[in-house]
């Protein structure tokens, strides 16, 4: 009798079971129960207790990670088998941790439910820094505003210059910022779904399934905007966002026939210099990879504390400006491009096809491969897989050649039947490798060295007819897509700041926020000015008469060098009209956030945002 008292726990201890129990997910709360019945019936309700108090935590915070709750059970317990429980709930810990931003679940920032939040958050926002400004003052509020982007992790280096600080207090009054820093956090989910094994060639190679139905229902999403907007000129001519888009660099095929162009002439200009061409491939050390290349994890991953891909990536970028600064010391000239690649557990590697002085190509090499090797230099596999160096040999094949199926690959898939690392075709390999790009925020591609990309997309927007005289050469090798002659006249592959040409800017635009901005209009010589932006574009709804009804104003106004029907130049995207969430006109959002900040300088441009504060009333 007296076993049978132990064993069955009181009404009390029921009720407080059932408490804790209605915090866990529903299928832990039923596995739950079946066990308490099972260790009441073996040591006894109370030492049962003790059981659920060492062990409820785990599933209260796995119930607070909604979809990904099994995928991190199951690293977790991974971890606690690799480690101890101790480390696996540590590392729980920081997933819900990391998984929540501003009290809200990652995950659940989508659609509606973002818009509202946004939406929310800007009105907040707006009050307090209203009611600090009018009870304590304009350096207060300028305190106020700094310190809540420090609560929010933004990076943000203009804390000394309140002209800045307005600039980011008109930001933040409209949803559409904070929609925008909310969608950043979903790289954190991407991150932790990489920690739990779900990206490697036999999971989902370089991205989760997640991440790619994200990227791929934002690329509809942006497509979609850009057919329903159109850009008009003050000669009338119209055309959609969507097919000036596709005229630019923002086409894949444009983005990859331009890459092959400039290398092609860096190529031609090595053999008329008598460079050679070497192609060299650096590999992170393995405590940055998630998994092995058979999918199994890695241990070192989570002894180093899971670095990211950004982490990473990092590492490569330091690496780098180390042997980058170790070779101008030293007077090592190179010129040539680099690209970032994904691993299929998304770990970035990068390639590099580099062009430098016979002379000279020993040194660089030896530097590489110190500067790359330095970290973890003596892990097992090091000397084998962290570095390779291939000399090109024009006899079996040119530069370009060698580098152009990875430029195939990690651009458009064109040309590419398959992607050996996974499996995949080319162009389901290139889209998972651009989402990856995106998701982590990594530049693919960037050259080393050489002269500027953009003089020569500004001069290729001229037509013949407006060739500019005082650099007439330039002009007509940029026009042929002669990358070769054009870097010659240039100044050369090591001109640096010296450059024949240099992009002209203005500063005497502002934005929606009254900053003033610089914007290209053009390339310049020391004492000359070509503008190649010669046209006023406004972008509005497609097929709406804002022009002709005298709305104008609240469009979208750029300056662009497109002179005809048929336009040939690459052409930089305007940005949208901005959606008006929160009813702010535009034009006085930097009212507001000056007078906010200094409440004597318009002290009546606070009725007009009487709508959105209620505490103000």
């Amino acid at each position: 009798m007296q076993l049978d008292l132990i064993n069955t726990p009181t009404a009390q201890c029921i009720e407080w079971r059932d408490e804790l129990l209605e915090t866990v997910y529903v299928d832990d709360a039923k596995w739950l129960r079946g066990k308490l019945d099972e260790l009441d019936n073996s040591m006894g309700y109370v030492k049962t207790n003790g059981w659920l108090r060492n062990h409820i935590e785990r599933y209260q915070l796995l119930a607070k990670i909604s979809f990904m709750r099994p995928t991190v059970k199951a690293n977790a317990d991974r971890i606690a088998k690799r480690m101890n429980q101790a480390a696996a709930m540590d590392w729980l810990r920081s997933v819900v941790k990391r998984m929540h931003f501003c009290d809200k679940l990652i995950t659940s920032l989508d659609g509606e439910e973002l818009a509202s939040w946004a939406e929310g958050k800007s009105h907040r926002f707006e009050i307090d820094l209203m009611e600090i400004s009018l009870e304590l003052g304009e350096e207060k509020a300028r305190e106020f505003v700094c310190i809540e982007l420090r609560e929010l992790g933004y990076v943000f280096d203009g804390e000394d210059d309140p002209e800045r600080i307005v600039g980011m207090a008109a930001r933040m009054i409209t949803p559409e910022w904070w929609i925008r820093l909310a969608k950043k956090q979903w790289t954190v989910v991407e991150n932790i779904l990489r920690e739990c094994g779900e990206v490697h060639r036999k999971a989902s190679p370089y991205v989760s399934y997640w991440s790619l139905n994200k990227f791929r229902k934002q690329r509809d999403d942006n497509r979609a905007f850009l057919e329903s907007m159109e850009a008009v000129n003050d000669l009338d001519q119209s055309f959609t966002l969507a097919e000036l888009s596709d005229k630019g660099v923002s086409n894949p095929v444009n983005r990859r026939n331009e890459l092959m162009v400039r290398l092609r002439g860096c190529e031609e200009l090595s053999d008329e210099m008598g460079h050679v061409a070497v192609f060299l491939t650096a590999t992170c050390p393995s405590k940055y990879h998630p998994v092995h290349s058979s999918g199994q994890n890695n241990g070192k991953f989570l002894d180093a504390g899971c670095p990211s891909v950004r982490d990473a990536n990092a590492y490569m970028v330091k690496t780098f400006a180390q042997f980058r600064s170790y070779c101008k010391r030293h007077g090592i000239l190179f010129y040539g491009m680099r690209a970032v690649e994904p691993h299929h557990d998304g770990t970035p590697h990068w390639h590099l096809l580099l062009f430098i002085n016979p002379d000279q190509r020993d040194a660089m090499v030896g530097a590489f491969t110190e500067y790359f090797m330095r970290e973890d230099r003596d892990e097992k596999g090091a000397a084998e897989y962290r570095i390779t160096i291939e000399d090109i040999d024009k006899s079996k094949g040119s530069a370009v050649g060698y580098i152009a199926k990875y430029i195939a690959k990690n651009v458009d898939g064109e040309y590419i039947d398959g992607d050996i690392e996974t499996n995949k075709s080319g162009k389901e390999a290139a889209e998972r490798i651009t989402a990856w790009a995106r998701r982590h925020r990594i530049r693919q591609f960037q050259f080393v060295g050489g002269v500027s990309v953009t003089v020569w997309r500004e001069l290729r927007r001229l037509k013949i007819d407006n060739a500019p005289a005082s650099c007439i050469d330039i002009y007509h090798a940029a026009n042929r897509a002669d990358w070769k002659q054009f870097m010659n006249l240039m100044g050369g592959p090591f001109a640096g700041r010296n450059q024949t040409l240099k992009t002209h800017y203005v500063e005497n635009e502002e934005n929606q926020y009254g900053e003033i901005t610089k914007s290209i209009k053009g390339v310049q010589t020391l004492i000359d000015v070509v503008t190649t932006r010669l046209y006023e574009w406004t972008v509005q709804r497609k097929g709406s008469d804002l022009l002709k009804s005298g709305e104008a104003g609240s469009s979208w106004t750029r300056v662009n060098n497109c002179t005809d029907s048929q336009i040939r130049c690459d052409f930089e995207k305007p940005k949208p009209v901005k959606p008006q969430y929160s009813g702010v006109p535009e034009d006085r959002l930097r009212a507001f956030a000056a007078h906010a900040l200094n409440p004597d300088v318009l002290p009546e441009v606070a009725n007009g945002f009487s709508h959105r504060m209620p505490a103000l009333q």
